[in-house]
């Protein structure tokens, strides 16, 4: 809690008070309100650059390791053996081990610092990713994809609330809504870095071990978070963590840096400014503790386990109750629906773009549905016998074009929500998202080509992008800073469930239900557009 140390006092007493609950909230909001008033008066530029920069490459690298996997299936199949069932179930542990580490994070980031929660997160993704490229059986890549989806989950449930605490009221929404073009470019990336690397037949082979083009695409996918969390240590915690622990003088050493890097004037002058500003809360403040501003402050003590969980669980009863309880079952429910659609086809659509550049090969003049391509495999019984796992089929680089124009779709389309989010707000984009890509999804039924079906897979990836980058926004404009981490460990959590979910229905509907499948990503999408309407106004 942001209150000085000669005030500590007074709060212990006053809580004391049957209002207890009540008084408690109200300081809270009182406090962030100052520090985001202080944060207001850093100005706005160089040092808020640097900071979407470093976050913008977070979102880029999460886009790395979430979207690897599709790319590496066709290719890793052959080495592994790895049966339809199979592929679901690597997909499975990287959604799993997000779906562990959702609510850990929160509660990390709550409790540690967003700062301290990112670099865990990063240098843990960085090595999972480098021994997943090295180990030579499949459950062991298994396990290391296991450990990367926990590392993955860190950088998404915290990377957002890093970014927000940074920016002055006037900037924040339209710097959360460039992580969705990060995300976007992030794909394209990745689709590039598959295609340069995978089809290279880059290899070494023994017999104890074999190194292939697609583990030296997984290697170099394992670079960028090593790099981006050595960049992530020479920035400071977020001012309004360091408000909410009592490190008020860390606090206003952090606002000085920014106020001197966004203006380049000395950062006595700002604290000059707080003085004689007409927050008379500043100016105490800064009076206060003017003389301990170069001073190293003393650490809070750590908290007991029994304390950490006994926090979590009340800050999580304050997110169930009102007034939160609305935008909680909002944000919840749409992340579960948006999350299992997204991944119901978005990590299988490289592996369907190989099944039909393989069925035009061997039907050139032929047209297909997607869903007669799907179970083409199936029930080719020649085919499947003398190539279970496809090694004699080389990889058509169709696959990876294919791909790459994917995630070039998305880029106009998440162009338009940094642009337009202040004047159209978070409900219209989340409605209208979620119907088209609802539609979509039903229009996958018309489709008779390769070509039809990449048009109506760059629709259905850039709305359902879109929509998952502003239920993160929202978490931020809906909740304060004490319930911030918790709230979007717990929406982290149903994303996660939803993402496993969906990946696990793929697995087992897509060869011989692929109706079925199609007609459910298309009914949890209308069913969030009609929770989106109910979505609450924009938090002033």
């Amino acid at each position: 809690m942001s209150l000085k140390n000669e005030e500590v006092d007074i709060e212990n007493t006053l809580l004391k008070t049957p209002s207890k609950i009540t008084f408690q909230i109200e300081i809270q909001q009182i406090d962030e309100m100052i520090v985001q008033n202080a944060l207001d008066e850093t100005g706005f530029g160089k040092f808020n650059f640097k900071i979407l920069a470093v976050t913008a490459l977070i979102c880029m690298n999460a886009a790395f390791g979430m979207l690897s996997n599709g790319f590496i299936l066709p290719a890793a199949a052959c080495d592994f053996k790895m049966t339809t069932e199979d592929k679901g179930h690597l997909t499975v542990s990287t959604m799993l081990g997000m779906l562990s580490g959702s609510y850990f994070w929160g509660c990390f980031a709550d409790m540690k610092g967003r700062r301290t929660s990112l670099l865990g997160s990063l240098f843990l993704h960085s090595a999972s990713e480098f021994l997943a490229s090295l180990v030579p059986f499949y459950w062991g890549f298994v396990v290391f994809k296991f450990t990367s989806g926990l590392a993955i989950c860190g950088q998404l449930t915290v990377l957002y609330t890093y970014l927000a605490e940074f920016q002055p009221i006037i900037k924040r929404n339209t710097f959360l809504s460039w992580m969705e073009t990060s995300w976007v470019m992030g794909m394209v990336i990745v689709a590039c870095l598959a295609w340069i690397t995978i089809p290279s037949n880059i290899g070494i082979k023994t017999d104890m071990f074999s190194f292939n083009s697609w583990n030296l695409f997984i290697m170099i996918c394992s670079l960028p978070s090593f790099f981006i969390g050595v960049c992530l240590i020479f920035l400071p915690e977020t001012p309004k963590y360091l408000a909410e622990i009592g490190q008020t003088v860390s606090m206003l050493n952090v606002l000085s840096k920014m106020y001197s890097e966004n203006t380049g004037k000395p950062s006595e002058e700002y604290l000059t400014n707080l003085k004689n500003s007409n927050n008379q809360v500043l100016s105490e403040l800064v009076l206060r503790l003017g003389e301990r501003i170069n001073e190293k402050e003393d650490k809070i003590p750590s908290k007991t386990l029994r304390t950490i969980l006994k926090n979590t669980f009340m800050q999580t009863l304050m997110l169930v109750r009102k007034p939160y309880l609305h935008r909680t079952f909002i944000v919840c429910s749409a992340t579960y629906l948006i999350m299992s659609s997204y991944y119901m086809l978005l990590l299988w659509l490289p592996d369907l773009f190989q099944r039909y550049a393989e069925f035009q090969t061997r039907y050139p003049n032929q047209s297909a549905t997607v869903c007669t391509v799907i179970a083409f495999e199936k029930n080719n019984e020649t085919v499947s016998s003398m190539n279970p796992n496809n090694c004699d089929i080389p990889i058509q680089n169709s696959v990876f074009l294919y791909a790459f124009i994917l995630a070039l779709a998305g880029v106009p389309v998440g162009l338009t929500l940094p642009l337009l989010i202040n004047r159209l707000g978070y409900k219209f984009f989340l409605v209208t998202s979620t119907v088209i890509a609802s539609l979509s999804s039903f229009c996958i039924f018309l489709v008779k080509t390769s070509i039809e079906n990449l048009i109506i897979s760059c629709i259905f990836e850039s709305f359902t992008s879109i929509c998952v980058s502003v239920v993160s926004c929202m978490l931020i404009d809906f909740y304060p800073t004490h319930l911030r981490s918790i709230a979007a460990g717990l929406a982290s959590f149903f994303s996660r469930l939803g993402a496993m979910m969906g990946t696990l229905m793929t697995g087992l509907l897509i060869d011989n239900h692929c109706t079925i499948l199609i007609v459910l990503v298309g009914i949890q999408l209308l069913i969030c557009s009609i929770l989106s309407i109910l979505t609450p106004k924009n938090n002033k």
